[in-house]
């Protein structure tokens, strides 16, 4: 029981957060050929430029005057090239340290069948076109550790 309330608690805690970073959860607790996928959700356009230029605006300001220019040019080319992204997202909570991080509990079959679970989900929702990528959510003692691009 005490699992449960901490499991729930947690994917909880990692919807909320993704939220707050501009993410549209789609579905939560999805189930396909016997896999559970903990969130699916969409990172808009519009939020990975806000990151991108809040990370590259602090390289360009540090940078020589030819890297400034060279920058500001990748940042461009990086925009246009940016879509909506498909992220799914595995949450992993523990109410203590004591066996581990909750993302050192995703191992490669853990990783395999949330692929096959994802693969379903594009093909029921018609995204075949669209990039995704896998993230890791932990949630130790209630702190969210977010991991991107985890798989």
């Amino acid at each position: 029981m005490f699992n449960d309330i901490t499991w729930k608690e947690g994917e909880l805690q990692v919807q909320q957060y993704m939220k707050k970073l501009g993410y549209k959860i789609l579905a939560t607790n999805y189930f396909a050929l016997g896999v559970e996928l903990d969130i699916v959700a969409i990172l808009p356009k519009r939020v990975q430029i806000k990151q991108l230029k809040r990370e590259m605006s602090a390289k360009i300001k540090v940078a020589s005057k030819e890297n400034k220019k060279l920058l500001k040019q990748n940042l461009k080319t990086a925009i246009k090239e940016m879509e909506d992204l498909l992220v799914v997202t595995e949450v992993k909570a523990r109410a203590t340290n004591k066996f581990g991080s909750g993302s050192e509990a995703v191992g490669a079959v853990k990783q395999h069948n949330i692929i096959r679970g994802t693969k379903c989900f594009i093909k029921e929702n018609g995204m075949q076109d669209m990039q995704v990528r896998f993230d890791v959510a932990s949630v130790d003692s209630g702190e969210i550790t977010y991991i991107e691009n985890a798989f």
